[in-house]
């Protein structure tokens, strides 16, 4: 899909390794977790939006550069598993504003139902705006949360979901309801089990993160 871009690298494999084994305690996840999200970030941010000043060096030489105007980027994390991406931005985005999107999911019909919402009301003003959500599975809440982005004003040309793990089945649902919205995965994995869990995946990244 040509709006999917996987990331590619020896350090991503690294991070994913520590997320995979069933053995990293809460804190090797966390921290595996939040050095993903850095090489995410990277890659979300090659085409953000900037502006071009002037300083002057030690050298007294005046000499171009580039601003990154990371005030203009919203950070929508989905609840909760998308917290532990919020860190690993904002170290890289220190102005960019962050709004919550809470998705519950009913585990007989895998169906998300919102429960906490706080985008702004400025929505437009938002040159970029990145969904984080570590675990793209069957894509309910993922596109719960676009459907609600596009119902507040966002311009689906702007925005872009960021997830660690991602199968075909979450990929598809947004790639046919959300053609123009962009996709960066640290892996795809192969399949989507009988209930609703990535594999081979790493479990529930929200209760690794957060509860175990």
């Amino acid at each position: 899909m040509e709006s999917v871009t996987v990331l590619r690298h020896p350090l991503v494999d690294e991070q994913l390794q520590l997320l995979r084994n069933k053995e990293s305690d809460i804190a090797v996840f966390r921290a595996a977790m939040t050095r993903l999200g850095y090489l995410l970030a990277v890659e979300a941010t090659k085409d953000a939006p900037v502006t071009e000043s002037r300083v002057t060096t030690p050298m007294e030489v005046e000499t171009p550069v580039t601003v990154l105007q990371d005030d203009k980027i919203l950070l929508v994390p989905i609840l909760r598993a998308g917290l532990g991406l919020v860190d690993s931005f904002l170290t890289l985005l220190p102005k960019a504003k962050v709004a919550h999107i809470g998705m519950s999911r009913d585990h007989e019909t895998l169906k998300a139902k919102l429960y906490v919402n706080s985008l702004p009301k400025n929505l437009a003003d938002f040159e970029q705006i990145f969904v984080l959500d570590p675990m793209l599975a069957t894509g309910n809440s993922c596109v719960k949360t676009l459907e609600v982005l596009a119902e507040s004003g966002a311009d689906p040309a702007k925005v872009k979901v960021i997830c660690a793990f991602a199968v075909n089945e979450g990929l598809g649902q947004i790639g046919s309801k959300f053609p123009r919205v962009k996709v960066i995965a640290a892996v795809v994995d192969p399949i989507l089990n009988n209930i609703g869990y990535i594999s081979p995946g790493c479990g529930d990244a929200g209760d690794r993160l957060y509860l175990l």
